[in-house]
């Protein structure tokens, strides 16, 4: 197409087309374009056309995919490629619209477009990026070096011409970030949004440090390999490839002044969230430890899902019971620090800690039913379990938790694992264990004797079972899968932890209760880690 009557024609075409038939057919004619041919006029015409379009599309694709059910399909998963197509043509727009901008900065009417195109620019790399959190995949480092990129374009032509739109963006820009570094995939959709709204708000309070860190630092890392979650401490020169996060300002108590009851009750609980990914933070770890449980020195901890399972069920039973579904899978401990990996490789880089909802090990799972003799023969699957093992303990309170192992065996123990702790005496709330997910782990010495690890706490009580698709009926050979279901004050099911290849499977389970079973449905995802998700259940036959 030379003519831009013929974008015209095919924009009329665009608006008659579904929204992913849409997406493709534009990539189709944009990759025949050849811009450098169009004069300024006509570019300025296709932007102002093109440009509020693909605001539009991305509108509607982004409302099917907040109706699309987690883990995400494959249907899904197609709606979230095309979200990045979209992004990939708005951001060709912009550019254009900014290389037509150049040439008229001198007077208010080209400045003040200037400062709505590099903030439209940088809207977009967040929006998508939080599509990504919201839809609980991966985001492309790409994205990530995208952002950094143009907040860096932004900083060099409007900090000192216009510093109103620079700080604009900038709060924008560390509110992602923040909001990156306390890990996004262990909030639900709407904590996500609400803190991304609020950090806005106080982005100004939120300091980039490129020199010694802070206590309160994140290292942010500049090539996107680096999840920001997960980059607890700089390694030696790598600086140059990123920077520093300073968090500290928001822990000012004249943060608040001004923010909404909504907002600020929202900055409250992200702090205590942000406290997790933090380590050296004495005052605070001080002032959350419990007088009662100061006193506790150490606690018997197991790690991993299936783990956990096995722990909780061997608790609620005598120890004279004998643990016929475990003896028939197969299952025995093998070590003190072998993580529930199943088929996975062994932690090899920070790719590993990445969520990844479609997996490809869901064939390759414990089969918990697999009836006499599996396990036991030579072809026989074994899947090793972490055994208990006593971790000292350097804080508890009822949020979370902070533990150090001094043993000289080195611990697997990874971000994202659930854990159970266990403790001789009972708290104030009269219990003696606790769940919770491993935000931060770290080696506090150079032989890597000692771990260091952060625990957020899972509220509740909690009670091991096993569950089936409802769909299997009354199927007598249907599979059944290993479940933990959490309980709120009375004693009724809200949340229930499971395997990721469950939660692909079904959308309701029949889940054993006191020799019955009880049916809920699966709800939105509360957290998510390795190999497991917490999602919200409701029962529906009560």
């Amino acid at each position: 197409m030379t003519q831009s009557t013929d974008l015209h024609g095919l924009l009329d075409q665009l608006l008659m087309r579904e929204p992913l038939d849409a997406v493709r057919l534009l990539g189709e004619e944009f990759v025949n374009i050849n811009w450098q041919d169009r004069d300024e006029s006509e570019i300025s015409v296709i932007v102002a056309d093109f440009l509020p379009f693909l605001t539009r599309l991305a509108g509607r694709i982004r409302t099917d995919l907040r109706q699309s059910p987690l883990p995400l399909s494959d249907k899904g998963r197609l709606r979230i490629d095309a979200l990045l197509r979209v992004y990939r043509y708005a951001q060709l727009m912009l550019n254009l619209k900014l290389n037509s901008l150049t040439e008229r900065v001198d007077n208010d009417f080209g400045s003040e477009y200037l400062v709505r195109a590099h903030q439209e620019r940088v809207d977009w790399t967040i929006r998508i990026i939080m599509d990504c959190y919201l839809s609980y995949v991966d985001v492309p480092k790409s994205l990530y070096v995208d952002l950094h990129q143009l907040v860096d374009l932004a900083r060099g032509e409007l900090q000192e011409a216009h510093p109103v739109g620079w700080q604009s963006i900038y709060q924008c820009y560390v509110a992602i970030l923040t909001l990156a570094v306390i890990n996004p995939y262990g909030l639900t959709r709407e904590e996500m949004e609400d803190s991304c709204a609020c950090l806005i708000q106080v982005g100004s309070a939120i300091k980039l440090v490129h020199d010694e860190p802070t206590p309160t630092s994140r290292f942010i890392d500049l090539t996107g390999k680096i999840m920001p979650h997960l980059a607890l401490r700089t390694r030696t020169n790598l600086t140059e490839a990123g920077f520093f996060l300073d968090l500290g300002g928001l822990y000012q108590p004249e943060m608040t002044a001004g923010l909404s009851p909504v907002c600020r009750s929202q900055l409250y609980h992200l702090l205590d969230h942000l406290k997790f990914f933090f380590v050296g933070r004495g005052d605070r770890e001080t002032k959350s430890t419990l007088p009662e449980q100061s006193k506790q020195h150490t606690s018997l901890i197991t790690l991993g899902f299936l783990s956990v399972h096995h722990r909780l069920e061997r608790l609620s039973q005598n120890e004279s019971h004998q643990e016929s579904t475990i003896a028939l899978a197969g299952l025995d401990w093998e070590g003190l620090d072998q993580p529930i990996r199943g088929e996975v490789a062994p932690i090899s880089g920070v790719a590993d800690f990445k969520m990844d909802i479609q997996t490809g090990n869901s064939g390759e799972q414990v089969d918990w039913d697999a009836g006499i003799g599996s396990g036991r023969g030579g072809n026989g699957h074994h899947q090793p379990l972490n055994e208990p093992s006593i971790w000292d303990v350097v804080n508890f309170s009822a949020s979370g938790f902070r533990f150090h192992w001094r043993l000289s065996s080195n611990s697997h123990a990874a971000v994202d694992d659930l854990l159970l702790a266990e403790w001789p005496d009972q708290d104030k709330t009269g219990s003696a264990m606790a769940i919770g997910i491993v935000r931060w782990v770290r080696h506090m010495d150079a032989e890597h004797k000692t771990i260091d690890m952060g625990v957020q706490r899972f509220s509740g009580t909690v009670f091991a079972s096993y569950a089936r698709d409802y769909r299997a009926g009354e199927t007598r050979w249907s599979k059944s899968w290993p479940v933990i279901v959490q309980l709120d004050e009375h004693a009724v099911p809200i949340r229930i932890i499971l395997s990721t290849a469950l939660a692909v499977e079904a959308q309701e389970l029949l889940v054993m209760q006191e020799e019955a079973e009880i049916r809920l449905r699966l709800g939105s995802v509360c957290q998510t880690g390795q190999d497991f998700l917490m999602m919200e259940a409701c029962r529906v036959d009560a």
